[in-house]
């Protein structure tokens, strides 16, 4: 999708017009396109794919700043310990978000609007099938576009389930013809489930392992949601059958990813890891705000590295879980110079790739230094905090953001919205809830090995350093929840952390728990590699036990927090204000 062509953003309109002459009311509207003139071939609804897939650029689809901030996976930018923003960003950070904030109303109508554009397809291409349009020749590309449109339109009614009302949200399976189809009412959260998995069960039976186009849905996407929503409601079984799938099955061609110059990166965009990835490009389109739905351009990077509304930073707690992660001392990566018999790195690979951390002496950022070299003074613990995002942002191939196309605020870096350590990860829960404890320990140790961290459990491959410990499904399930899943998914996909928050019922004891945590910040002096003397950055190393260096405490992280979370009303969003004023079925 990145340098694909988005002019062909279609909007079929029902022209009400107002003559008293009935003649003049049978005329066509010359400035009107009527939908039966339009969709005429197979080049036309794949002009309209492309305008639904558009929907994915708009941030509000995904929503990955709001569901951090009101997870645990984000502080709410500039300023400590109050942030000086008073946008919505301190909204979703303090729980006080309700049915007028602008985020709740964003990702429903993001949601819809991208259904409504699949659903164009969906009639159009049924439209060509009815009229005899589509020949023996061209059913085959007629099924993969009604199984892409379908894909689509399941996986925005899945988003919206899992983000509204307890999944009691609005079924919308046609394009609205009159005003009285706008008044839809709400559906069960199980017939909602229902239509969506048909969808998403029709896509996964017509889309090709691999995509004609980068960018568009593959099987392996379909299997991924699917999986999802099963793990959702607890269907471990057919949860598992899904995950199995993918991972075993060689024709999908995933692979977990060990080159680190790939992760994260701009040139690791559509690696052998990625299901399911947004494309975005800082080339076409720059006349439009970055904030425009329609942008091509990600604010992501803006909002992890900026202070702004919706800006969001790692958490203290976070950035001292990367910070600790044990490594492991028999992976030569881990040591200075990838040489075994050199002093092991200051921080553990999945960190450097995932966080910046001041001790990160040995690792690139911004091309002009380290990370400890490259994290400004000013940016110090007493304003911006202690830890930036790396994930959205371009400092593989930059000097700086301000090295973008027109400006910081425009940059084309992809979001990887499903990939294969998620499933990994689901499909260990899956086996440790259904009594294979080992098996969910060898999947995790997958991806801890690939990032060079110390495995977990007693030793099966003496080339590797275990932490000996015996789990048990309900201690591996407790690192699953804090530990692994958190650190290696954070700030991604379709609100992974809020939803698995929620289905593990920890929302509000994890509030409890981040609230309770307190941690000291202390200067970091190390040898400048630039002047070849001592230097100072202040207050930016992250310690549980206040030493004899300059500290600050910080100790109110999810104090507010934790007092406002109301689990009965905040554990789903509810249905916005715009949608009980504009749709008279529903009653607020």
């Amino acid at each position: 999708m990145k340098k694909s062509n988005y002019k062909y953003i279609v909007i079929l309109m029902i022209g009400l017009l107002s003559s008293c002459n009935e003649d003049y009311l049978t005329e066509s509207n010359p400035n009107l396109i009527a939908s039966e003139n339009y969709w005429k071939d197979l080049t036309d609804t794949n002009k309209g794919l492309t305008a639904a897939y558009s929907a994915l650029l708009n941030p509000s689809t995904l929503n990955i700043a709001e569901d951090a901030l009101r997870s645990d996976m984000g502080w709410p930018g500039f300023g400590r310990p109050v942030p000086t923003g008073k946008g919505d960003g301190s909204f979703w950070y303090y729980q006080t978000y309700n049915n007028g904030t602008s985020g709740v109303n964003d990702h429903w109508n993001a949601c819809y609007k991208g259904i409504y554009r699949a659903n164009q397809v969906i009639e159009a291409l049924n439209n060509l099938q009815n009229n005899g349009t589509i020949t023996a020749a061209t059913t085959a590309s007629w099924t993969e576009q009604m199984a892409e449109a379908r894909f689509l339109r399941g996986l925005f009614h899945f988003y919206l389930h899992s983000s509204y009302n307890k999944g009691n949200i609005i079924i919308r399976n046609s394009v609205p013809k009159v005003q009285s189809d706008f008044t839809t009412p709400l559906s069960n959260s199980s017939d909602v489930i229902m239509f969506f998995r048909e969808d998403l069960k029709f896509a996964f039976d017509n889309l090709p392992y691999a995509p004609s186009v980068k960018g568009r849905a593959t099987k392996g996407a379909a299997a991924t949601i699917l999986g999802t929503s099963h793990l959702y409601e607890n269907q471990l079984v057919e949860a598992k059958i899904y995950f199995n799938d993918i991972i075993t099955n060689p024709a999908y061609g995933y692979e977990l990813v060990t080159d680190m110059s790939l992760l994260f990166t701009s040139k690791g965009e559509f690696n052998k890891e990625s299901i399911f990835e947004i494309e975005y490009n800082n080339v076409n389109r720059l006349d439009l705000s970055n904030f425009d739905p329609q942008s091509m351009t990600s604010p992501l990077a803006t909002y992890t590295m900026s202070s702004g509304a919706n800006s969001f930073y790692v958490p203290t707690w976070l950035a001292y879980a990367y910070k600790t992660e044990v490594k492991d001392p028999k992976d030569a990566r881990n040591h200075i110079g990838n040489d075994l018999t050199k002093a092991l790195r200051n921080v553990p690979l999945r960190a450097s790739a995932m966080v910046t951390l001041i001790e990160d002496e040995q690792t690139l950022y911004y091309l002009t230094g380290s990370v400890t070299e490259n994290v400004s003074t000013s940016r110090n613990g007493k304003g911006w905090g202690y830890s930036f995002y790396k994930k959205y942002s371009n400092h593989d191939y930059l000097a700086s953001e301000n090295s973008l196309p027109v400006n910081k605020n425009y940059s084309g870096k992809n979001v990887t919205v499903n990939r294969l350590a998620d499933v990994y990860l689901m499909q260990a829960e899956c086996l440790l809830k259904t009594g294979d404890v080992q098996g969910a320990i060898v999947l995790i140790n997958k991806i801890r090995a690939r990032w060079g961290l110390q495995l977990l459990g007693v030793s099966y491959d003496s080339s590797k350093t275990f932490d000996g410990v015996t789990y048990t499904a309900t201690t591996l399930m407790n690192r699953l929840m804090y530990i692994e899943k958190p650190l290696e998914l954070s700030v991604e996909g379709h609100s992974i952390r809020y939803n698995d928050l929620r289905r593990w019922g920890i929302l509000a004891s994890n509030f409890q728990r981040l609230a309770n945590d307190n941690y000291f910040v202390e200067d970091y002096t190390y040898i400048s590699a630039v002047t070849g003397k001592s230097a100072t950055k202040q207050l930016m190393s992250i310690v549980k036990t206040k030493g004899t260096k300059p500290s600050l405490a910080v100790d109110y992280e999810y104090d507010i927090s934790v007092n406002n979370f109301n689990e009965a009303t905040q554990s789903y969003l509810p249905i916005p204000f715009s949608e009980y004023a504009n749709n008279s079925a529903i009653k607020q």
